[in-house]
């Protein structure tokens, strides 16, 4: 006799729980499908997917699915639809932003503190160095160095400086060439460069200015070695100083908004 709960299964086990099967219906098949196309190359950026009437043939369904079909890949901005006589359904690549909007919109939810961001920034960023020493030594130094020089010419305003550390911080990581990171990076960076505006106006409103430039200026020579240690190629000692540097960084900006939510700082 079986055990309460336990059912025969036709391959001669006993299943525990029934399992029901989900059956994707025929709109999401066609939409998987062509996503798959999408996602392969076969179709590209500006493609024109064929008119309706042969998808429909193709794919051996109605009209309406072929149309519901579409609207699942609208919704993931795979394709834009335009209807009438010259309308059709033009392809886009997938993009990336979907991936820090919706992220963000996870971490907003769950009542993620700008914190938390902030250490997953030093918890991975200090690695990227080695891979930028890996993979871009000879062209890295140019491209940071016009990055910090940026800098300096936005000390004086606020919404620009911000934008320009991020920026130092966005070529560093994309110089890595590690795909996953520069795409946890661009998750993560509107945070960031939100906060650290939000930081430097207060600064700027108390008339602290000196503090600001102080700041700049040891965050920018910190910067500055550690061009000189990727020129060298030392790893060690690269990842070594960035981690210090942005373990600096983080009770230069945190410090006084540790139980900030990004719910707080992101509200219009």
């Amino acid at each position: 006799m079986n055990n309460i709960g336990e059912t025969p299964s036709i391959f001669g086990s006993t299943a525990v729980k029934k399992q029901p099967l989900h059956i994707p219906k025929a709109p999401q098949i066609v939409a998987s499908r062509l996503k798959k196309m999408i996602v392969g190359g076969e179709l590209k950026e500006g493609d024109l997917l064929p008119a309706e009437s042969k998808l429909m043939e193709e794919f051996g369904v109605s009209r309406p699915t072929i149309r519901e079909a579409y609207r699942i890949l609208e919704s993931e901005r795979l394709v834009t639809v335009s209807r009438g006589a010259r309308g059709g359904a033009v392809i886009h690549s997938p993009d990336p932003d979907l991936i820090s909007s919706y992220a963000l919109m996870v971490l907003q939810c769950e009542g993620t503190k700008v914190s938390e961001v902030y250490q997953a920034r030093m918890a991975f960023e200090p690695s990227v160095v080695r891979l930028v020493i890996k993979n871009a030594r000879k062209t890295a130094p140019d491209a940071l160095r016009l990055a910090v020089a940026k800098e300096r010419e936005a000390l004086d305003d606020t919404s620009a400086f911000a934008q320009s550390i991020a920026n130092f911080h966005r070529v560093l990581v994309e110089l890595s060439g590690n795909r996953p990171l520069i795409h946890l990076w661009s998750a993560i960076h509107q945070v960031v460069e939100r906060h650290q505006a939000l930081v430097v106006s207060v600064y700027r409103r108390n008339q602290a200015t000196d503090d600001i430039i102080a700041n700049a200026s040891v965050g920018l020579r910190s910067q500055e070695k550690l061009i000189k240690l990727i020129e060298a190629g030392d790893e060690d000692e690269a990842e070594n100083h960035w981690r210090k540097h942005m373990q600096a960084a983080y009770k230069t900006w945190v410090s006084g908004y540790e139980e900030m939510s990004l719910s707080q700082l992101l509200q219009d």
